[in-house]
């Protein structure tokens, strides 16, 4: 029994309403995911460890609540969610993808988690990453790769691959993930789930092992947009469930045409050829079909925001890791302890002319939307290669592999701008997902616009 997978989408609403008439128990539920997990897991490495027995006990209080007091049913009620394991929990092993930390058990839980079982969501486990989060192709010297679950040959991305892995495999119907400079649309548009970074400080960090401060966020990877607004709604303690209710309104009553920014010098200079042609076939689709009125050309320069990016990651993380990193380097993973050592090099000068560049940039963009309602772009420039893969080559050169994923994505880390992925289509079978950016603090604005996309895409958009 999948639970939610591309082909299969019961969703955090349907479950729920199943539970509420009786047609599935929590504890069928739990234990039909327990028993996929531990036939699939073994190949796919999306979790590092499952919380078996306590997702159980956990299903079966909330069966008992159903029957004895329905009305207290939480909004999640029995929804079996997988947790990145960057996020503290009490309960269970949190390594932060690396060895040293395998039988670390902190004494607290992160902010989010706690509301999200208080909602009588169940943590099935908790997920593969990138070691420490700092890394996009999710290859960890410590556990293994996770695997794509469209082709176990090639990566999830990263650095969230093993939520991304476990929703795409219906091993959860929802996880919980990070992302500072793309790491949770990468792996979600790598293997076709919706994922969704929120505005930046909107879903508390509490209890999240920090990358760069400045630049981390929590967001949730699912099979619809609905079910991420839901668990955002959930996560930052939104009252009325506002970005949920605004979708379910925007499902029912699609507005009206979209004005769209486009980036296409920043696509054309790093899509894949390939990609390219699709997002330029999907964007004309869309044009003829109304779902865009207008589109305008945004200009955004990628190497310089790159650099910038870069220099507040690689400072802050090196921060973060100094005193660890400096008194025991063998804890970390070869590439790992070689990007936080770059970050020795990162000056005063030009970290704080980065976090400069990061408020002026910001501020440029308010600029834009004052004349468009979104930005449209391919999440990734190119689809998942194939695990062990360094570069990428093009008709210019090689380009390596995790310089080329996060191109599309961390300059919404760095704005601080809501951005969300959706499953759009396929190329030579693999996902690409369709990346769609909203104004700074307008995250009900942006769903409701992917709300209405998410409702166009399947009718349109085939494998």
């Amino acid at each position: 029994m999948k639970l939610s997978t591309a082909d299969d989408k019961l969703g955090l609403l349907g479950l729920r309403s199943a539970m509420m008439t009786g047609e599935l128990s929590a504890t069928t539920v739990v234990d039909a995911c327990l028993s996929h997990i531990q036939t699939e897991n073994p190949g796919l490495g999306a979790y590092l460890h499952v919380c078996e027995e306590r997702a159980r006990r956990a299903a079966a209080t909330v069966d008992a609540v159903r029957q004895q007091q329905p009305q207290l049913l939480g909004e999640l009620a029995g929804a079996p969610l997988s947790i990145k394991d960057l996020l503290d929990t009490s309960y269970a092993p949190t390594t932060y993808g690396n060895g040293h930390f395998r039988n670390n058990v902190p004494t607290t839980t992160a902010t989010v988690i706690e509301r999200l079982e208080r909602e009588h969501a169940i943590v099935l486990g908790k997920t593969n990453l990138h070691e420490f989060a700092f890394g996009v192709t999710n290859e960890n010297p410590h556990f293994g790769p996770a695997r794509n679950p469209r082709d176990p040959e090639r990566i999830t991305g990263g650095s969230s691959g093993g939520s991304a892995a476990s929703v795409a495999a219906g091993l959860a119907v929802a996880s919980i993930g990070t992302d500072t400079g793309g790491s949770v649309r990468i792996p979600a548009s790598l293997t076709g789930v919706v994922g969704y970074k929120p505005s930046f400080g909107l879903v508390p960090t509490t209890g999240v092992y920090p990358l760069a401060p400045s630049l981390d966020h929590v967001g949730p990877l699912t099979t619809s947009v609905f079910d991420a607004a839901l668990l955002t709604d959930i996560m930052a303690a939104i009252g009325g469930h506002r970005l949920s209710r605004s979708v379910a309104r925007a499902k029912s009553a699609p507005g009206s045409s979209i004005r769209a920014g486009i980036p296409n010098s920043l696509i054309q200079t790093y899509a894949r050829a390939d990609v390219a042609l699709w997002f330029i076939d999907l964007i004309g689709k869309m044009s003829h079909d109304g779902v865009i009125r207008n589109s305008a050309n945004v200009e955004l320069d990628g190497e310089v925001i790159a650099r910038h990016q870069g220099n507040i990651i690689s400072a802050e993380a090196y921060a973060v890791h100094a005193d660890q990193l400096d008194s025991n380097p063998d804890v970390y993973g070869k590439d790992i302890r070689e990007r936080l050592s770059a970050g020795r090099l990162i000056s005063a000068k030009d970290y704080i002319g980065s976090k400069a560049f990061q408020t002026s940039f910001a501020s440029q963009l308010e600029t834009w939307f004052e004349r468009v309602d979104c930005i449209l772009m391919p999440t990734t420039p190119i689809t998942a290669p194939r695990i062990g893969t360094a570069e990428i080559v093009f008709p210019s050169g090689p380009v390596p592999v995790r310089q080329l994923l996060t191109r599309f994505t961390n300059p919404w880390n760095l704005s601080g701008l809501p951005a969300i992925t959706l499953p759009a289509g396929t190329i030579e079978g693999m996902p690409i997902g369709l990346q769609i950016i909203g104004p700074r603090d307008g995250d009900e604005h942006l769903l409701r616009v992917a709300a209405w996309i998410e409702s166009y895409l399947p009718y349109r958009v085939g494998d």
